[in-house]
């Protein structure tokens, strides 16, 4: 790791953003407050422009398989605990409580150190098209509400613009028209449409 932080280091040196993806977290082993406050102290002391956070999956068959023979091996008293949080989800996730926990664990070290938890749009936004530059910004604020453990409806927003085959802005007397698009998010479209961004996610970006 002290490595991978010199060359990104001397890559902000030169001019060049870059982040960290601090993923997966391996519960019970990676996933510790001090650990995780560790990895995104270091980001920051070098000038990381984001660290993006995410938990394990580990779904049934061979790889749930080889990951257990490990854990037998060198933590077996951690698979009680591995049991009781991955319950054969299809996709391999682990309870929604466990995610949960280490989620607003890593929001509040990003809050202390004030660190972008997702590519912030300014190093990207130049290169997409309006609707993907909405699309992008409703994920966006979904996954930062998700992480502070909140109920979201701009997902599912994103995912409707996603489907259009026209550009937003012909349509901006008719926005909610399109499901999963209320006031709230249709006020947030239209900023985004006229500005380029949003300042509700510029706030929950920065945290």
């Amino acid at each position: 790791p002290s490595e991978r932080l010199k060359t990104l280091a001397f890559f902000k040196s030169e001019g060049i953003p870059c982040g960290m993806f601090l993923l997966p977290v391996i519960p019970f082993i990676t996933d510790k407050q001090e650990l995780m406050e560790e990895s995104v102290r270091k980001a920051s002391e070098v000038g990381l422009d984001f660290v993006i956070f995410g938990g394990m999956t580990l779904k049934d068959g061979r790889q749930k398989d080889y990951f257990f023979n490990v854990l037998k091996e060198h933590y077996p008293d951690l698979i009680p605990k591995y049991q009781k949080i991955y319950t054969a989800d299809k996709w391999g996730q682990a309870s929604g409580e466990y995610y949960n926990s280490i989620n607003l664990t890593f929001n509040r070290i990003a809050k202390k150190y004030k660190m972008p938890k997702r590519i912030p749009y300014a190093l990207f936004k130049d290169t997409l098209s309006e609707n993907d530059l909405v699309i992008v910004i409703l994920e966006h604020i979904d996954y930062f509400l998700k992480l502070e453990g909140r109920r979201s409806p701009y997902g599912y927003a994103a995912y409707s613009i996603s489907k259009l085959k026209e550009p937003l802005s012909s349509m901006k007397g008719e926005l909610r028209k399109l499901k999963g698009i209320g006031r709230t998010t249709e006020g947030i479209i239209l900023e985004i449409l006229e500005t380029g961004t949003s300042s509700y996610y510029e706030k929950l970006l920065r945290g």
